[in-house]
């Protein structure tokens, strides 16, 4: 009986160790093969990659001209929009203002420098500009007309070194004269002359057009003064007033024309 139960167990495990032996091989044969169908998906996952970027470089390209598109059309709006502001702000300008009548205009050029600061517009004598035509914006004084032709009239900035507009500041009611001066030309200012030295004029006072010498109406402001110094006769103060406008900047006016 013993001999019996020791031979079946030698058999159990003999049986088991071929089991165990079979099970090693047949994974030892199978493994590889499912890491080559392993690679060989990773493989054709890079190869479907390959075969497709033409198509998601040109899907990329199309996105980059769309997002262009939409920012083109952003910058344009924008531009529209500002430019709405300043004509609907002409208009009322036009609308509300006492005096001349005024037609709008482009500024289609301009020529600046140390000494010089001229504007050309797109109105002349058949618009009914003329010269000493008065130039505006909402903001303040412009210059005016020194040359009109039939399509065409050239301005003369409040900064240009040979402009020179009868001044006022309303808050005390001191009386000077507004002239461009080389140096401040280029930094859009001009100068405050003939104040009298007794005048309470402070930096920061408003200077406006004083109607004096026929070609300015009162009222239009010209800028604030930014510096006061007594002048070399001893009689009289010197301002620098910041225009109001900036001539470098002005792309669309209001000129005064004769009916």
């Amino acid at each position: 009986m013993l001999v019996t139960g020791a031979v079946l167990g030698i058999m159990s495990a003999s049986a088991v160790t071929r089991v165990d032996y079979l099970n090693t091989a047949v994974g030892t044969v199978i493994t590889p093969i499912q890491d080559a169908f392993s690679s060989f998906g990773a493989v054709g996952e890079f190869f479907d990659r390959i075969a497709h970027a033409g198509q998601y470089r040109a899907e990329n390209d199309e996105l980059k001209a769309e997002v262009a598109r939409l920012r083109q059309e952003s910058i344009n709006i924008e531009a529209y929009r500002g430019e709405n502001e300043r004509l609907r702000a002409l208009l009322d300008m036009k609308d509300l203002r006492e005096g001349p009548e005024y037609t709008g205009a482009n500024v289609i050029s301009r020529d600046g420098g140390d000494w010089y600061e001229t504007l050309v517009i797109d109105k002349g004598t058949l618009s009914g500009v003329q010269v000493n035509s008065v130039v505006v914006v909402p903001d303040g004084l412009v210059g005016s007309v020194v040359e009109a032709g039939p399509d065409y009239a050239k301005v003369k900035a409040v900064t240009d070194v040979e402009s020179s507009v009868g001044a006022i500041c309303g808050r005390t009611n001191d009386l000077g004269l507004a002239e461009g001066k080389s140096g401040l030309t280029p930094a859009g200012k001009c100068a405050l002359n003939y104040l009298d030295k007794n005048a309470k004029i402070i930096e920061g006072d408003v200077i406006e057009t004083s109607g004096t010498g026929g070609i300015f109406p009162r009222g239009i402001v010209i800028g604030r003064v930014t510096r006061i110094s007594e002048a070399g006769d001893g009689l009289t103060l010197d301002c620098e007033i910041e225009t109001a406008v900036n001539p470098k900047k002005v792309t669309e006016v209001l000129v005064s024309v004769k009916e």
